[in-house]
Order: structure tokens, then sequence, then C-alpha cells
């Protein structure tokens, strides 16, 4: 730290200096950062040590890292990462979906945001006029979410369209009155 501090820690600091081009999602990870380091003053007459939190003797283990990552609230908005990272879901289908729920993949609002497109293309690739976002694309678009009409007919499930992916992922891992083989097989769609 005190390393990248001499180096200097602003936008235009040499402390971020990077051996490949960043990729968007990378240069907004490090914009935040920047924020967070803003106010950071170091103390030069104490000594550098790490301290964990989730342990009361501050030393880090696996087993409180994993507890503080797989125990999270169930609200509307949020996707329990154990649902995603099951063995009968591919790998990249998992990260799509991580990627999903994150709002990470490359929908026009995002490219929009990071500077890759102009502001005049910010529309639904579909052309039904509206703009492009993830819940737009997946959930509500007249071209592209009317997949998941047919979805529900074949299934036979009669099912209201939320606002956000988190919350229609929610409502197939959720549903009640169903087979537990049934439910992880929704969970899987």
């Amino acid at each position: 730290m005190a390393g990248m501090s001499q180096l200097g820690w602003g936008v235009e600091g040499q402390a971020w200096c990077w051996r490949r081009r960043l990729f968007a999602w990378d240069e907004e990870l490090v914009g935040d950062l920047t924020l967070l380091l803003q106010n950071v003053t170091l103390q030069t007459d104490k000594n550098d040590m790490w301290l964990w939190n989730l342990e009361a003797s501050h030393v880090f283990s696996v087993r409180s890292a994993y507890n503080s990552i797989s125990v999270q609230h169930h609200s509307a908005s949020s996707v329990a990462a154990s649902y995603i990272w099951i063995k009968d879901i591919l790998l990249k289908v998992g990260l799509f979906a991580w990627r999903l729920f994150r709002d990470r993949l490359p929908t026009k609002d995002n490219l929009l945001k990071r500077g890759v497109i102009p502001n005049d293309s910010r529309l639904c690739v579909a052309g039904c006029g509206f703009e492009e976002n993830s819940s737009h694309l997946f959930l509500h678009c007249n071209f592209f979410g009317t997949a998941w009409h047919h979805i529900f007919r074949w299934l036979g499930i009669t099912m209201v369209s939320p606002l956000s992916v988190g919350d229609h992922f929610n409502q197939f891992i959720f549903v009640g009155g169903v087979a537990k083989a049934r439910r992880s097989i929704l969970q899987v769609i």
C-alpha cells in the first residue's frame, strides 16, 4: 500500500499502470477503487497488518469467508449464489447468470455508461424503441421477452413477469406447490 501511495493512486497516478488493456468492467472496478482510496491516509508510525473482521481472533479462515458469502438474506432483488452454482448447470451458463444478476453483461446501457457507444445508440437491438438494459432485454422486450411466455406454456404454469431478472429467478426458485424434482428442473430453466 505504501508503494502504491508513493506512485500516486489518484486518477492519473502511476499506481494504475497495467500490463494489458483493461476490459470495461475492469475500468469500472478501478474507478470504484480510486474513489475508496481518496480518503485513505497511511499511518507511518503503525505496523501494517491484516485484520479479518469475520473472526473474533481477526485471523482469516476459509470457513468464515464461506459462511459470509453463502449466508445471504433473501430479498426480492437478491439471488442466492447457492442456486446458481449447482452441478446440473453448465459452468458457462452459471457465469452468464452471475454476470446477468450483477448487471455486468454488455447491454447497451452498460456500454453507454462506459463510453463504448454513443448516446444515440442506446435503443434495443430488436428495434422495439425502448432503451436496452438487462431487464428489458430478457423480460420485457416484445421480441426477446416473448420467449418466456412460450416457456411458461410449455411447462404448463402461469406466472407474472416481474420487473427485474433477480425477481424472475427467485420466482422459479421459491415456487410453491411443486415437487422437489420439478423445482430443480425449474431452477435449471
